[in-house]
């Protein structure tokens, strides 16, 4: 009997397994990194990104299998942000962050109207939005504006993003994420807006 090769044992780990198993409930077809990187299998199969990983696929489990019925109205836009949410979770070694994935990925399965014609840019911003900069977002939606600067007397609504802070680093990302857009005040100074895709973000994301 020959040796195992690398894939053989990739789908003998119990991480891919368990992870395939729920990949097949939400009918993708999604490929572990371990997959294309043999030398991290020992690591996935042993490490904390097992447990992490498994923790999540756990509970879309249950969820799918509490609500099998859905499965076969699953709609495109659903389908693809609940793919892209759980091909990410392979590349996340961050709890906080897979957190944010499993909820995508259920709330998205959960209620089509949540993704409905917006998955392109749901699933872009699912992959890459940080942890952090999600908590920014759920954190201060209720301000209507941003403006790097020590404070700001030109608007309620407006908040003041202290020059050089994290929160500063973190309104850059979401600029780049299309998730805020620069737009001049009434006060002539520049500021940052919300874009429309946060309502639909936050629906997506939350608990």
């Amino acid at each position: 009997m020959t040796e195992s090769s690398w894939i053989e044992k990739i789908s003998s780990n119990v991480v891919v397994k368990g992870s395939a198993t729920s990949v097949a409930v939400f009918g993708t077809t999604v490929m572990p990194l371990a997959a294309f990187v043999p030398f991290l299998v020992d690591s996935l199969a042993s490490g904390r990104q097992a447990r992490r990983l498994e923790g999540m696929f756990s509970e879309l489990q249950r969820i799918t299998d509490e609500n099998a019925e859905k499965l076969q109205n699953l709609t495109d836009d659903q389908y693809k942000v609940i793919n892209e949410s759980i091909a990410a979770a392979f590349y996340t070694i961050e709890q906080e962050k897979i957190d944010i994935l499993k909820r995508a990925a259920s709330n998205a399965f959960a209620d089509p109207e949540t993704v409905n014609r917006s998955s392109d840019a749901l699933s872009r911003v699912v992959r890459d939005i940080s942890a952090v900069e999600a908590a920014f977002v759920i954190r201060n939606f209720g301000f209507d504006m941003f403006q790097v600067a020590n404070e700001v007397n030109w608007s309620e609504e407006a908040m003041a993003i202290t020059p050089g802070s994290n929160d500063e680093i973190t309104l850059s990302g979401l600029v780049n994420l299309g998730l805020l857009y620069s737009k001049t005040s009434m006060a002539d100074v520049v500021a940052f807006e919300w874009s429309p895709l946060v309502v639909k973000l936050i629906a997506l994301i939350r608990e």
